[in-house]
């Protein structure tokens, strides 16, 4: 699959990432993370959008972490565990996202923002 280049909007952030997704599998994800942000925002009062991301972020991963149990539990297979790598690679990413959401948003970067 061609690499495809998608903008992204959340929570006043903005920046572009390249996937070898497609443009509407990665808007999908988008959704659905703006939608766990949103529930999180509601249900615990949290309005800071780092706050917010990362319980969204937790909650995300205790979902796909109870689905590979339940997945391995059916199939009978020993409980998911994490490589080091892995581990290290998520890191490295939610450092990365966190560098990227603390820095200074251009009005220029936001969707009707002056040029």
């Amino acid at each position: 699959m061609p690499i495809e280049t998608v903008r992204v909007e959340l929570l006043g952030a903005s920046f572009t990432i390249q996937t070898d997704e497609s443009r509407e599998y990665v808007e999908s994800l988008l959704a659905y993370l703006g939608s766990k942000i949103e529930t999180v925002k509601s249900a615990s009062k949290v309005d800071d959008p780092l706050k917010a991301s990362i319980l969204a972020g937790i909650f995300l991963v205790d979902e796909l972490y109870r689905e590979r149990v339940d997945a391995s539990a059916l199939s009978g297979a020993a409980s998911p565990e994490l490589d080091a790598g892995t581990v290290d690679r998520l890191i490295a990413k939610i450092d990365d996202t966190l560098r990227v959401a603390s820095e200074p948003v251009k009005s220029q970067d936001i969707i009707g923002g002056e040029p």
